[in-house]
């Protein structure tokens, strides 16, 4: 199974005081933090190795990992230092010298996919892969138009026909960041291959869960646990 990056090096201003002095992934969901759901989904799914790429608050969610999380799993860390790299700069720092793919998802995100199968779509040497999740505007805005096993993303100005949702999980290899920023957002990276027509999908059947905002938190909060 590849290892999967987790983005956690963001402030959540979305959230306001909530996440003023805790990390978003260290938000309770339950009685247990956010990550912990999401390590356990990846250990269910097989995954064996997990980068947290860590800036915001970060010494919490290390002692968090360190003390709490018991699961087997193998955890390490890739910091953005003093400056904020951005989820782009993130990756590319986390993937340097890797020598294979990468899944990466989002901190904020509790997914319900199959990662085997995932992985198994992808193409390897290709353009780097986006997980999507046909929603029709039914829940958040969507922001990918599918047709004909091509993508058409574009995180700020969407196509005006989208009808599926970038679902928060992608695959990429290191060869995908030449010639890119050292701090950038990844959307620009998927909307380059996107443009040339080289971005690959897997269409996931069940819908995600986010804590991003206040309301996708309120719904975890009611539907989840």
């Amino acid at each position: 199974m590849f290892p999967v990056a987790i983005l956690l090096g963001g402030k959540a201003t979305r959230l306001g005081s909530i996440a003023e002095n805790t990390p978003k992934c260290l938000i309770k969901i339950g009685n247990r933090p956010f990550l912990y759901y999401q390590l356990s989904m990846l250990v269910s799914e097989g995954v064996e190795s997990v980068i947290l790429c860590l800036g915001h608050l970060s010494e919490q969610i290390v002692e968090y990992v360190e003390n709490e999380f018991l699961h087997k799993i193998n955890i390490s860390y890739s910091y953005d230092g003093n400056k904020p790299l951005g989820t782009g700069g993130s990756i590319k720092k986390a993937i340097k010298g890797l020598h294979r793919p990468l899944f990466v998802m989002y901190g904020d995100s509790l997914l319900n996919v199959s990662f085997k199968k995932v992985q198994s779509s992808y193409e390897r040497n290709q353009g780097p892969l986006m997980v999507i999740f046909e929603n029709n505007n039914l829940f958040d805005k969507s922001n990918v138009y599918y047709s004909n096993q091509q993508i058409c993303y574009n995180k700020l100005k969407p196509h005006m026909d989208s009808n599926y949702i970038d679902y928060g999980l992608s695959i990429f290899e290191e060869t995908h960041f030449t010639k890119t920023t050292n701090s950038f957002d990844l959307a620009l990276l998927h909307e380059k291959f996107s443009e040339f027509g080289n971005l690959q999908s897997y269409i996931a059947k069940k819908r995600f869960y986010e804590i991003g905002s206040l309301e996708g938190l309120t719904e975890a909060r009611s539907k989840l646990y």
